[in-house]
């Protein structure tokens, strides 16, 4: 039987109300209120362990088309930099070879939490808006995260997550909240997204495809490595 499609990305815009129901969520324990809420998620031919491990080591580099899509989404920073001619107008992402999700936490992220073969849980805080990302007060510890609420920035946490389905199914959730600490920041932050966020969500979206590519590879019975079992 044919897997679901791929759930349609979620956004929840209406001001610090977006809230989870699953308090089970690892996520949740991190930034249970946020301003922007983006889910993606697909159901896999994999077992959850195995679903688990080559999600959180997929290299989303293999698409060059992704690497690029990356680079646009840091363009706010290139253009800074090369206005104030303080460095090559390029970003850390897109000067690396690989990119995992793993990786993130080379590039300004933390750690917050995992439980292992379920749920991987990143935060950053940062200006995404402004050609410096990342605080300079970055937090350095999941608590320092969580309490964190110095105006100006945004608070950002992203999740890769694993659930059974059927027999010898997954469902892959990739979720990203965003909460803003101000005003003035949210809606600086809203016209940030409104440029760069379909960027975004379109790099989610080849990456589950990606993920399928390489089910394919290794996993029969399922066309595009997506199904139910």
């Amino acid at each position: 039987m044919s897997a679901p499609p791929a759930q349609p990305p979620e956004e929840d815009s209406s001001g610090a109300a977006g809230k989870a129901a699953d308090s089970q969520l690892l996520i949740e324990q991190f930034l249970p209120t946020y301003d922007v809420g983006v889910v993606h998620a697909d159901v896999f031919r994999a077992a959850p362990a195995q679903c688990y491990l080559v999600a959180s080591e997929l290299d989303l580099f293999q698409t060059p088309l992704i690497r690029t899509l990356i680079g646009i989404r840091g363009l706010p920073q290139r253009v800074a930099r090369t206005i104030r001619g303080s460095g090559p107008p390029t970003t850390v992402e897109a000067s690396r070879r690989t990119f995992r999700f793993r990786d993130m936490v080379d590039l300004g992220w933390i750690s917050l939490g995992e439980t292992p073969g379920v749920e991987l849980v990143l935060g950053q805080v940062g200006r995404p808006w402004k050609g410096v990302a990342v605080s300079t007060h970055v937090p350095t510890t999941p608590e320092q995260f969580r309490s964190f609420d110095e105006p100006g920035f945004a608070k950002i946490a992203t999740s890769l997550r694993v659930d059974p389905y059927g027999n010898g199914s997954s469902i892959l959730t990739m979720e990203t909240r965003v909460a803003i600490t101000d005003d003035t920041s949210r809606r600086r932050f809203r016209r940030y997204w409104l440029v760069i966020g379909p960027f975004s969500l379109l790099i989610r979206r080849m990456a589950l495809r990606l993920l399928a590519t390489e089910f394919r590879r290794s996993t029969p019975g399922g066309p595009d490595g997506r199904g139910v079992g």
